[in-house]
């Protein structure tokens, strides 16, 4: 392999392709994902290495970089990556070379990546080793794939016994999935929009996590179904939507990232239906993975176990120090940062939830 080289990547379509088809590739690296982030004070900036720019990459990392407040130093994350030929030792130099460049020309104390890559895996085993240390969670560290090679009888027969029970019981109280994409007229969007909402909001006051304001959603829809990487799937009966997931679709891989059920989708098993018609829905349209994004505690784990596939754990976020002294700083001032950022969140859900009752 010759010298390899490092460059910024300005051509949406030419990164989407790469990063769609590059080993450890996930939907965060796509480039939709740094504009979705820069209203939140995130500036994407998008590397490749490579033999030379006229070429098709070999790995590239969308670097997500944020100024410290009042300190002027800057963060730099890769969330969900890097991706590309990453297990090639002079890969991994030649992205990680580029990584560092970024302590002198964007004065960045600190580089986070957090790649779909256990710790069995070439790149794993390597963010596992000094000069990297571990750092505070971002994206789950650990999920469940379902592989849609399998035939659909073979899928079925993978679910545990009462999930297909469950299936069948909301199949038998008239309970339908139907799937919103990119192909849909506004005014179906926008219904699929309000009643996603509705039931996810519904969810996050029931289960006490924070859902973000109705815009972030709207948004997330407005960058990523043009493009084809979002799509909105529902469980319904007599025209009422009663559960919803809410996909990512990344070259041969779908992942769920939002999901919700009302009071009755919980009685009838509407999110049982949704999620298996989901799994099946995408099997027959060709891709290789359904990825139920991370694995919560208690019953939200058990939930998803319940529909088959294998556990994948990963290596989880690992920091690179650029600059030690202003990193050591940080390592003392992010935590009360998290904590405000945390709590504002919190209120916020908090006033959405009073506007609804």
């Amino acid at each position: 392999m010759s010298e390899l080289r490092a460059w910024r990547v300005t051509d949406r379509r030419a990164w989407n392709a790469f990063v769609e088809s590059a080993p450890y590739r996930s939907f965060p690296q796509l480039w939709e994902w740094g504009e979705l982030r820069e209203p939140l004070g995130w500036e994407p900036l998008r590397i490749a290495v490579g033999e030379e720019p006229s070429r098709a990459p070999l790995a590239v990392a969308q670097v997500l970089l944020r100024r410290v407040p009042a300190l002027g130093w800057r963060l730099a994350y890769v969330p969900r990556g890097p991706v590309g030929q990453l297990d090639e030792a002079a890969v991994r130099d030649a992205l990680f070379a580029a990584l560092r460049s970024l302590a002198r020309t964007e004065g960045v104390a600190t580089v986070k990546v957090d790649p779909e890559a256990t710790p069995e895996s070439r790149l794993g085993a390597t963010l596992l080793a000094p000069p990297w240390r571990v750092a505070a969670k971002v994206q789950p560290p650990r999920t469940r794939v379902i592989e849609l090679k399998a035939s659909e009888d073979e899928l079925r027969a993978g679910m545990k016994r009462k999930h297909r029970q469950y299936v069948s019981k909301a199949e038998r109280a008239g309970i339908v999935a139907e799937r919103v994409d990119v192909s849909a007229e506004p005014m179906t969007v926008r219904a699929a929009l309000d009643d996603f909402y509705r039931i996810y909001t519904h969810t996050a006051q029931r289960a006490g996590f924070v859902a973000r304001a109705r815009h972030y959603y709207e948004r997330v829809w407005a960058l990523f179904a043009p493009t084809g990487h979002a799509r909105l799937a529902f469980a319904s009966r007599d025209g009422e939507r009663l559960a919803t997931l809410f996909h990512f679709v990344c070259g041969d891989r779908a992942a769920e990232a939002f999901g919700g059920m009302t009071d009755a989708g919980a009685e009838t098993r509407a999110n049982y239906l949704v999620k298996w018609e989901s799994v099946i829905g995408f099997k027959r349209e060709g891709l290789a993975v359904y990825d139920l994004w991370g694995l919560a505690t208690g019953g939200i784990a058990q939930f998803k176990e319940g529909f088959g596939g294998r556990q994948v754990d990963y290596v989880g976020a690992r920091d690179l120090p650029l600059r030690p002294a202003e990193d050591a700083a940080l390592r003392v001032l992010l935590p009360a940062y998290g904590v405000a950022q945390r709590t504002r969140l919190r209120l916020m859900g908090r006033r959405l939830a009073g506007s609804d009752e």
